[in-house]
């Protein structure tokens, strides 16, 4: 199978991620306007059990099944194999987890009152099964999942415009999100004949994944507890205003992260590809340059927002949310510190089958946020909150160098790390002197700023002669 170049794959990932982060900022304030606050409740409150619900019943497939995905991509008899095991695992889970939900109807006084979203989260549990992305991810058909998820946003988009425009239609909203998540799980279904075989294949054999398929699992639910602790605990501590504005906060934490790991998401199937062919020389190439490229993009994202956290705080939230600005400037080293455990994680331990190693870093990391939320949040609020999460993912990610030290070694370059502190250096220091004048509208003062720091960033990595960058601007024929 001819495999597209990894900035291809990187450019279509990048474009993939801004489009789960436009599309959303387009329909929210239409929808949240027509259903109002109750019916926008009841709709994300579904959504959020279907969320977990799919989370359980996908036990890691979502990561192992790239993994394992990529290491047999070119043996069509072993592909459809492993992806008939997974999907059969899948399957059974989600008809497992959706029963359940359906059974505790006779028993939760709450879904007896909207049975049409307990019907519509249970079928998202089925179908969820079927979306095989893990498939495409692992065969690197970045374009495809690219393409489709567009297409079904806009045909979303443009069904939810039509078609929601009373309050009583927030039933109808849920199932515009059914057909769209079901309309590209069809559609994954059908493309994915051009890969693998729909005869069923005898010897099935299930016992090898569940193993790594539980590691990764539980991998992914202590992450994601942790990642909503932070709110919950702030709720019942500091109360809901205190929730409203870590949130903003830590919504551009998010949508910062995001744009990071996208650019580096794409590099696991081709890391596990070179490993299941022995080819050590291309997986060590293929990580430095993934370092070099991470570290080049979060360094100077996490040190320009620390600058401009009032104003992205005041373009996210408006002027009640000014008190978020502290905590901002606490959570950016995130960018970085998470930057490196994706390097560290997604590219090390995963790809080399080091699932339960990855499982103990993230649960120490939970089990740390826990423990400092606890002390840290009555004295201190949203600002412990932060601190609480930075020390945790700070220590997540040294427990997962540790573990990953000897692949590394030799791997990051020194010249690329003095090369971002110089040029960052630089940037801050003209962000010093002109932060004084910026006195516009947020949007403006960032547009502004970014434009200077930015670019004085790129100016003086181009003036040392940075390789990653050189390549980059040759390649896209600046």
């Amino acid at each position: 199978m001819k495999k597209a170049s990894i900035q291809y794959n990187i450019i279509f990932n990048v474009i993939l991620t801004l489009s789960n982060i436009i599309f959303p900022l387009v329909t929210f304030p239409y929808v949240s306007r027509i259903l109002n606050p109750s019916g926008m409740g009841v709709v994300n409150f579904y959504s959020s059990i279907g969320n977990y619900a799919i989370l359980i019943a996908t036990l890691g497939i979502s990561t192992y099944g790239i993994r394992v995905v990529a290491s047999v991509r070119e043996d069509k008899s072993k592909l459809t194999k492993v992806v008939q095991e997974l999907t059969l695992i899948n399957v059974l889970m989600a008809i497992l987890v959706a029963s359940l939900l359906l059974v505790s109807v006779l028993f939760v006084d709450k879904f007896q009152s909207e049975i049409g979203l307990v019907l519509i989260t249970a079928t998202s549990i089925v179908t969820s099964a079927f979306s095989l992305n893990w498939l495409y991810s692992g065969l690197e058909q970045y374009d495809y999942i690219t393409k489709r998820s567009i297409l079904f946003k806009v045909i979303s988009l443009v069904l939810i415009f039509i078609l929601v425009r009373k309050p009583s239609d927030y039933i109808l909203y849920a199932g515009i999100t059914l057909f769209s998540s079901l309309g590209s799980n069809i559609l994954n279904v059908f493309y994915s004949r051009k890969f693998i075989s729909f005869v069923p294949t005898k010897g099935l054999t299930f016992r090898p994944h569940i193993k790594p398929m539980l590691y990764l699992f539980a991998s992914m639910l202590a992450v994601n507890v942790y990642t909503n602790l932070d709110a919950v605990m702030l709720g019942f501590i500091s109360g809901d205003v205190a929730v409203g504005l870590y949130s903003v906060a830590s919504k551009m934490k998010w949508l910062l992260l995001m744009l990071i790991t996208s650019a580096s998401a794409v590099l696991l199937p081709r890391l596990t590809y070179h490993l299941s062919k022995k080819e050590s020389q291309q997986f060590n190439k293929i990580l430095s340059e993934s370092s070099a490229l991470i570290l080049l993009i979060a360094v100077p994202l996490s040190v320009y927002f620390i600058f401009m956290a009032r104003d992205s705080v005041l373009l996210l939230g408006g002027d009640n949310y000014v008190d978020a600005t502290t905590c901002m400037q606490i959570l950016m080293p995130i960018l970085i510190i998470s930057g490196f455990s994706n390097i560290t994680g997604n590219q090390i331990l995963i790809p080399h089958n080091k699932d339960k190693l990855f499982m103990i870093a993230v649960s120490i990391g939970a089990c740390v946020n826990l423990i400092l939320n606890v002390f840290l949040m009555p004295p201190y609020g949203i600002v412990g909150a932060a601190i609480a999460t930075l020390v945790a993912e700070a220590t997540q990610m040294a427990i997962q160098y540790y573990y990953s030290k000897e692949y590394l070694r030799g791997r990051i370059s020194y010249v690329v790390i003095r090369n971002i502190v110089l040029s960052v250096v630089s940037a801050s220091a003209t962000m010093c002197l002109i932060i004084g004048t910026l006195h516009f509208a947020p949007l403006v003062n960032l547009a502004l700023s970014a434009s200077l720091f930015f670019g004085v960033y790129l100016a003086v990595l181009i003036v040392l002669r940075e390789e990653n960058i050189l390549r980059f601007l040759k390649k896209a024929k600046v």
